[in-house]
């Protein structure tokens, strides 16, 4: 046989393969896609990770796909296609193309995976909760750094103690963030790992938490819950922290060289009501602790967040809320960052980068057809407005 004829051969096996694959995937389509037309050539352009694994594999060469009319709601009826094509190793996909319902086999299966290597995560918080504590001491005993110097830990090493209450509000905010995120995600039985803490020696001490997702979102109201989760219950114990912060705070006529922060919308009328509780004289302004500088951190680092863009907890909150007309908003968005840091402070370049690093066009759901519901409607709305509301566009005014 020479290399042709094994060629030949060897691309008439394969095409036997697909016709028996397209046969048996029909079969599940039963009930589901009744009018099922089989797709001899899946687009390289088709949303989410069905187009990008038909670019990688070749057009008619590496997708199985169909097209017809649904015989039934879009969320039941897909989660009886993952089941039926789960059976054979496939994942599907569901979008519409113009007049048609469109039914892609990805050939791979998601899954749960257990936890492994724990012991990572727990080492990284006791680094990280070590920094935190070490930077938050330097925060809080500046005053007497400028007269002593770091000898001052030496001599007094328990002051190294006062920074936990820093330590404790910064991990605190972020960590309750990803943890959120961590177990939503389980719940909607994706493949999520335990936060990840980053400890660096400066700054808060931390970049913060991250956790990896290896599975692809289901539907809308997966990705919302998720996208939300971390924000939300970040918010919710950075505020309390902050205007109890605001309560305990110095009042002073203003200090020459201090540091400006800061103030949105929420965090000013904080702010404005403490002054009236407290009857402080509106010339005199508040020092805060550093453990409240950290609350206020996490507050804004929270807004930024929270912008409907790419990867960001608010892209993913836009996408589930808009679907593909969320490019639109995120082009708008990638423009106002990009004026921002031009005229107003250079911080935002960086916010930049990771826009353009991390892809500011946010990836469809697996099922892009089930509508998110009512509730989750009216809480995103909620968070939008909740974004203007803590959104910090310039953080640091003095610098």
């Amino acid at each position: 046989m020479t290399e042709t004829e094994a060629e030949r051969v060897a691309t008439q096996q394969a095409d036997l393969r697909r016709l028996e694959l397209i046969g048996l995937l029909r079969t599940h389509l039963a009930g589901v896609l009744d009018d099922a037309r089989t797709v001899w050539d899946p687009s390289p352009h088709a949303p989410g990770l069905a187009g990008r694994l038909a670019q990688r594999l070749g057009g008619s060469g590496g997708l199985v796909a169909f097209r017809g009319h649904l015989a039934m709601d879009p969320g039941e009826g897909y989660r009886l296609l993952r089941q039926r094509f789960e059976s054979a190793g496939y994942t599907p996909t569901l979008h519409r193309e113009g007049e048609w319902e469109v039914v892609t086999a990805i050939p791979a299966v998601f899954g749960q995976s257990e936890v492994k290597r724990a012991w990572v995560n727990l080492l990284l918080f006791a680094v990280t909760f070590l920094t935190t504590t070490v930077m938050g001491a330097l925060l809080e005993q500046s005053e007497l750094l400028v007269q002593q110097g770091l000898a001052l830990f030496l001599q007094r090493p328990w002051l190294l103690l006062s920074g936990i209450p820093t330590a404790l509000t910064i991990m605190g905010v972020l960590g309750l963030h990803e943890l959120a995120h961590y177990v939503v995600a389980r719940r909607h039985k994706l493949d999520s790992s335990l936060p990840y803490f980053i400890p660096v020696p400066f700054g808060f001490g931390t970049f913060g938490a991250i956790i990896r997702m290896r599975t692809p979102w289901e539907n809308r109201n997966a990705l919302f819950d998720v996208g939300v989760a971390g924000p939300i219950a970040g918010i919710v114990v950075a505020l309390p922290l902050f205007f109890l912060g605001l309560l305990t705070s110095r009042a002073l006529p203003p200090v020459p060289d201090s540091m400006a922060l800061g103030t949105p919308l929420l965090l000013g009328w904080m702010e404005d009501l403490v002054y009236l509780i407290r009857g402080i004289p509106r010339q005199y302004e508040l020092y805060i602790s550093a453990w409240a500088f950290a609350a206020w951190f996490g507050i804004v680092v929270s807004g930024f967040n929270l912008m409907p863009i790419g990867q960001l907890d608010g892209g993913h909150v836009a996408y589930a809320l808009f679907g593909k007309y969320t490019r639109y908003l995120s082009g708008a968005v990638l423009i106002a960052i990009a004026v921002m840091a031009i005229v107003l402070w250079g911080g935002w370049f960086a916010w930049l980068a990771f826009t353009f690093l991390s892809g500011w066009v946010h990836p469809p759901p697996l099922n892009m057809l089930e509508p998110l519901s009512k509730g989750r409607v009216a809480l995103g709305i909620g968070v939008l407005i909740l974004t203007v509301l803590i959104f910090t566009p310039v953080p640091f005014p003095t610098l």
